[in-house]
């Protein structure tokens, strides 16, 4: 059975409520520990700040050399442990489903896990650059066929990167076009955290990736082996 779009987010704002504080301060951490590095409003973000910084300070003795070596060692962070990071934000919002003790630690509690992320990441990268070189269709296909990558890596500590791409690939076979529809119906909200000058992000974010947390728990299987959930999910 497929639960849709509206009913992820339902199981989502039930797991956050209660829980908008701490889950907006996971967001702001997990975002300033470039868990979102790869996203087109984080980038957009940091341009802006470069811009502004451009304009006032630009003057200063050496400002440029420092700018780069600056961003540059950011990026590098971001490159290293964002990923890493991305699973405990997983691990987060997994807790918040499960009613499980949850807190600031689920961010750090995966660093040892860095090169097993970053291979994961640095595949993933050429299999969507080669899709998109082949046509933008196949590069869309391979995105979301490889989409649950980072919670399978979280939920299968022993697994290696080609086993968690291989399991990805399976469980969304039939998923794809739900997961798309999932992000697509955050659409208004992230026009609305515009608006706000990217406030609203505070507590949007949350709810998105809640929401994406419940649909891994439903496609996997997962929810059935938490919530002794009986109905045929296929």
């Amino acid at each position: 059975m497929r639960l849709g779009s509206g009913t992820y987010k339902e199981i989502a704002l039930d797991a956050l409520k209660g829980n908008w504080v701490k889950a907006a301060v996971m967001g702001l951490f997990a975002n300033w520990l470039g868990v979102f590095s790869s996203s087109f409003l984080f980038i957009a973000k940091y341009a802006f700040i470069a811009v502004i910084l451009i304009y006032f300070l630009e003057f200063l003795p050496g400002f440029y050399p420092i700018l780069f070596i600056g961003t540059t060692a950011i990026a590098l962070i971001y490159f290293f442990i964002g990923g890493a990071v991305r699973l405990g934000y997983i691990d987060f919002n997994l807790a918040l489903l499960d009613r499980r003790k949850n807190g600031i630690a689920c961010l750090t509690g995966r660093m040892s896990d860095w090169w097993r992320v970053l291979c994961a990441k640095i595949t993933l990268f050429f299999v969507l650059s080669l899709g998109y070189i082949l046509f933008i269709i196949p590069g869309v296909v391979a995105k979301y066929s490889y989409a649950m990558v980072p919670y399978i890596l979280e939920e299968r500590k022993g697994f290696s990167t080609r086993e968690a791409f291989r399991a990805s690939k399976q469980i969304m076979k039939k998923h794809k076009w739900e997961l798309f529809c999932l992000r697509l119906s955050f659409i208004g909200w992230d026009i609305l955290g515009i608006l706000t000058l990217g406030i609203g992000f505070i507590f949007i974010n949350p709810y998105r990736y809640a929401a994406e947390a419940a649909f891994y728990n439903e496609i996997s299987g997962r929810a059935e082996a938490y919530y002794g959930r009986k109905e045929d999910r296929y």
